[in-house]
């Protein structure tokens, strides 16, 4: 039997797709230039002198303008993203997808309290005193989401100890869900982002060795747009794919973490709970006999 298809993994390879369908369309459009004809290139050869005249100028005043050093660095950013060929466009749109999701998620996590360091210790101590010491607690914490788990599964347990758990893991699900939401989607960037850039490395690779097969003889700008293209996109799917990484780990481990601190303190109160269940059926059997 087939397992249905996560809907994220779907969209997100469409996404792609498209990125890489733009990137086909539109990348040899943007690199296309006319061919110079005679009366050009007589008006260039006439230009010439007046141009080397405002190169000279514009080297004088390189250092001057404030503007200048980061319109050379928006340029150079452009040139390398035309230089590595139409596998750049998926990748952009794979950074942009994992760049939103991790702010989404880092918003998410600031404003969300899961839990405090001391929280399962503060449980341990009021189980110590009573359970209705410990459940006072919880609900003066509902402000962290491990309270409001806990109480939901008190609210729905009735005192019973397997209730109880059931409650908890029905409650947490929902509250797992929406932490992560989007981290799927983050793995499957930086699992993809660095085989898009392979990809476009055995592309430049061919349009290397294309251009030596065509050649009458063989020189090193002959191959150096295809090795150059080779490299970026190779360079670019990495770079995508170690932050968006790193992000993924981060988050997941948040979500982790939270996890078994809900199963450590569930695990306490249950235990609290079958004592109390133990020892009131003692009680029963006594006031029997």
């Amino acid at each position: 039997m087939f397992k249905k298809l996560n809907p994220n993994y779907t969209y997100l390879t469409l996404i792609l797709a498209f990125g890489l369908f733009l990137g086909y369309s539109f990348h040899p459009l943007i690199h296309a230039q006319p061919a110079p004809t005679q009366q050009n290139q007589q008006t260039q050869e006439n230009q010439q002198p007046a141009q080397q005249e405002k190169q000279e100028a514009q080297e004088k005043t390189q250092n001057q303008g404030t503007q200048q050093p980061a319109q050379s660095a928006v340029t150079t950013i452009w040139s390398l993203f035309q230089a590595g060929g139409p596998f750049m466009w998926p990748l952009l749109l794979a950074s942009i997808i994992g760049l939103a999701i991790s702010l989404e998620r880092i918003f998410y996590f600031a404003f969300h309290k899961f839990t405090k360091k001391t929280y399962e210790q503060d449980i341990l101590d009021r189980l110590s005193d009573s359970l209705e010491s410990a459940l006072e607690y919880v609900e003066q914490n509902r402000k962290y989401l491990i309270s409001k788990i806990i109480s939901e599964g008190i609210d729905v347990s009735e005192k019973d100890p397997d209730k109880f758990i059931k409650g908890v893991e029905r409650e947490a699900l929902t509250y797992f869900a929406q932490a992560e939401r989007g981290l799927p989607i983050l793995a499957a960037i930086s699992t993809i982002a660095p085989l898009i850039g392979f990809l476009g490395t055995v592309s430049g690779m061919i349009g290397a060795f294309d251009a030596i097969a065509n050649a009458d003889t063989v020189n090193a700008k002959i191959v150096a747009a295809g090795i150059k293209e080779a490299l970026i996109t190779t360079a670019t799917g990495l770079i995508i794919a170690v932050p968006t990484m790193a992000m993924f780990q981060y988050f997941q481990n948040k979500v982790n973490t939270f996890s078994a601190e809900i199963e450590t303190v569930a695990n306490h109160i249950y235990k609290e709970l079958l004592r109390l269940k133990g020892r009131k059926e003692t009680e029963n059997k006594i006031a029997i006999n």
